[in-house]
């Protein structure tokens, strides 16, 4: 369960006090697909940088599965990180000089996941998201767009987050692939019980979600359970 509650964020600009995000609550239940979205400068992406602990509330406090995150330590919070949540974003933020395999053994380097464990562990996340054979050892530079996507989701997995967060997953890909990497996403929830939240601006992306958040100056304006 992901808990969100009376979260603020403030910051100043141009000598004036500016809420990016305003007292927002919510939950999100276990092995839920989830969407926030609203218009540029919504505060849909702020949010999600709070809730990834990369970023800290000006107040309000944030739990996953019982851990309040936004209470954690500096380095507690980069531990969590690493260990329970995942990010994709739509830069994909791939390795250059790495390979496809290499980029999704990285955390698990990090990890402290013994060398002759981290090359299988990694080769089967790129299988579960459809990539194989030479294509493993491309460089990110080799790699299409939606290619590249699905390398950086398996590196998101790695670690077996109980939590993805992606930011404009679809937003560098054309439709085709854009549908893909949302199927994607909607079944590391089905088959791996994964938590995913999605920040987008693309209506027909949240239409897939099982709950979506409508954000504008940042709060909560509505909410939608899938089939209301």
């Amino acid at each position: 369960m992901l808990q969100v509650k009376d979260v603020v964020k403030r910051f100043r600009s141009g000598g004036e006090d500016v809420n990016a995000v305003d007292g927002v609550t919510f939950e999100v239940p276990a092995a839920t697909f989830a969407s926030i979205v609203g218009s540029s400068g919504s505060g849909k992406s702020t949010l999600l940088s709070l809730m990834g602990a990369l970023d800290a509330p000006t107040s309000g406090s944030i739990h996953l599965a019982g851990t309040e995150i936004t209470a954690l330590r500096p380095r507690e919070q980069v531990a969590y990180r690493r260990a329970r949540i995942g990010f994709v974003f739509q830069q994909y933020n791939l390795v250059p000089n790495l390979t496809a395999v290499e980029n999704v053994m990285l955390p698990l380097e990090f990890a402290g996941v013994k060398a002759g464990e981290r090359r299988g562990r990694a080769t089967e996340l790129l299988k579960m998201v459809g990539l194989s054979g030479q294509k493993l050892d491309r460089l990110p530079g080799k790699l299409s767009g939606g290619e590249q996507q699905r390398v950086s989701i398996a590196r998101s997995l790695a670690n077996e987050p109980e939590l993805i967060l992606a930011d404009e997953p679809t937003g560098n890909l054309d439709s085709r692939n854009g549908k893909r990497i949302v199927t994607l996403l909607r079944d590391l929830v089905v088959a791996r019980g994964t938590t995913v939240v999605v920040v987008t601006h693309d209506r027909g992306v949240a239409a897939k979600a099982d709950m979506t958040f409508s954000m504008r100056d940042g709060k909560i304006v509505h909410t939608r359970m899938k089939g209301s």
